[in-house]
């Protein structure tokens, strides 16, 4: 009996386990299911959300901070001045504003744009700083300035500070807020005597906080120290680090040149008062009547015709350009020359807008098509490419250098310069992929610093 019981317990389990099994397995294929619609949904928005950011120009925002600025400046002014006047202590101009703006959007890749970022700042003050914001820690990336009052440039790239060490960057952090104090205890960080002023702007890339800038201004300086335009100059370098990819015009027509923009009001001289003219002759009374101009030429869809018009209108023309000439009807213009056989015959019976090209000339838009997409496709990848590796060398600088000298970049930075291929993989076309590999091509040249064996592959 109990080993019949036994038997029963025994098979039961088995059921039990089998039916266990089974809803597992259940569960499983329906998971996957749910994954992959998940995947499939994420996918679309994202393509979705690529091709909002596509449309977005950032060009009348600024244009709309620019002039804000230009207001701010005029109302400024005292009223009871006539001619221009210097900007007050703290403030600048908004032609050093533009030509700092100008100067940041010739850059071509992201290290380029922070560079000319940082050069232009110390316009406004003394000394800048860009720091990274890595996890929430600010890491030092580039300094200028502070080698000239009495520090060290590099210093700057061995800043590191915890949060929470330095309550004015724990401001920025938390509160995505710019911050304005003496700038003592940062200034005492970097190596360099304290400053009378300063300021941190966060820099957002990508809608988050991505890095800080610092500015700051020394007692014999402070005059030229300007909060608005620093603010100004930060905003825009982060507006053209994230558009950097899909901008298609760079420097923007929009920001013309300072040195055109006089000559537009000018007046024009006024021309000096004529000469009195000499008399007239009169011409002799038995000269010929001047020959009638040379009718249009009639062209037909031969190769050496340019617009096709009919008789008639060639007619018209003469009588318009010589009124007191009238072709006789007994004699007509004479026949144009006779088409190519694999031309049709032009019918005069109508005007004609017909358009032939001369002979070996191609007409614009014939058979360009094509090229033109595929070059747009090719720039695309190239730009895009550029923008991948420059992320990876702006966060990972102390790697870059030391793989450059050991020549095993690769080793180094595997799982960043993995991820980024992935990237453009899955974004640029594959016929563009099978013709051409830009991104080793900007691993060579911006990692690389165009030694090909440093990257050790």
């Amino acid at each position: 009996m109990a080993v019949r019981g036994e038997e029963v317990a025994t098979s039961i389990e088995s059921h039990v386990r089998e039916a266990i099994e089974r809803m597992v397995n259940e569960i499983r294929s329906s998971v996957e299911d749910v994954r992959d619609a998940v995947d499939q949904q994420l996918k679309a928005a994202l393509q979705s959300v690529q091709a909002d950011v596509n449309s977005i120009s950032f060009l009348p925002y600024i244009q709309k901070s620019l002039a804000e600025l230009q207001e701010s400046i005029e109302a400024d002014r005292p009223a009871f001045t006539p001619a221009p006047v210097a900007a007050p202590a703290g403030g600048g101009s908004v032609e050093r504003v533009k030509r700092a703006v100008q100067t940041v959007e010739r850059g071509k890749s992201q290290v380029d744009i922070l560079n000319s970022m940082l050069e232009q700042a110390i316009d406004f003050g003394s000394r800048a700083a860009l720091l990274i914001l890595r996890g929430e820690t600010f890491s030092g990336w580039k300094g200028i300035g502070f080698t000239a009052a009495g520090g060290n440039d590099e210093n700057i790239k061995r800043f590191n500070a915890a949060p929470g060490l330095i309550p004015e960057l724990d401001r920025v952090l938390r509160e995505e807020r710019v911050v304005t104090w003496d700038g003592a205890n940062l200034a005492m960080r970097f190596g360099v005597s304290a400053s009378s002023r300063a300021i941190l702007v966060p820099m957002v890339i990508k809608d988050k906080v991505a890095a800080a800038v610092y500015v700051d201004a020394i007692a014999e300086d402070e005059g030229k120290f300007d909060t608005t335009s620093i603010e100004l100059l930060v905003f825009t370098t982060g507006l053209l680090v994230d558009t950097l990819a899909i901008r298609k015009k760079s420097p923007s027509p929009s920001l013309s040149d300072s040195e055109a923009a006089p000559a537009a009001p000018q007046a024009k001289p006024a021309p000096p008062p004529p000469a009195p003219a000499p008399p007239r002759p009169t011409p002799p009374p038995a000269a010929p009547a001047p020959p009638p101009p040379p009718p249009p030429r009639v062209a037909d869809s031969s190769p050496d015709s340019t617009v096709a018009i009919s008789a008639q209108q060639m007619r018209d023309l003469m009588a318009q350009q010589s009124p007191g000439l009238t072709a006789p009807p007994a004699a007509p213009p004479p026949p144009p020359p006779p088409p190519p056989p694999a031309a049709p015959a032009a019918d005069e019976s109508r005007p004609s807008t017909q358009y032939v090209p001369p002979a070996g000339v191609t007409p614009r838009g014939l058979g360009a098509g094509p090229k033109d997409e595929d070059q747009k496709k090719h720039d695309e990848a190239r730009r895009f490419a550029r923008l991948l590796v420059s992320e990876i060398k702006l966060y990972n600088e102390p790697k870059v250098d030391a793989g450059r000298k050991n020549k095993d970049l690769y080793e180094r930075l595997k799982e960043d310069i993995d991820r980024s291929r992935q990237m453009y993989d899955e974004r640029i076309d594959e016929v563009v992929r099978k013709t051409s590999n830009y991104f080793y091509d900007e691993l060579v040249r911006i990692l690389a610093d165009g030694q090909a064996d440093a990257l050790g592959l």
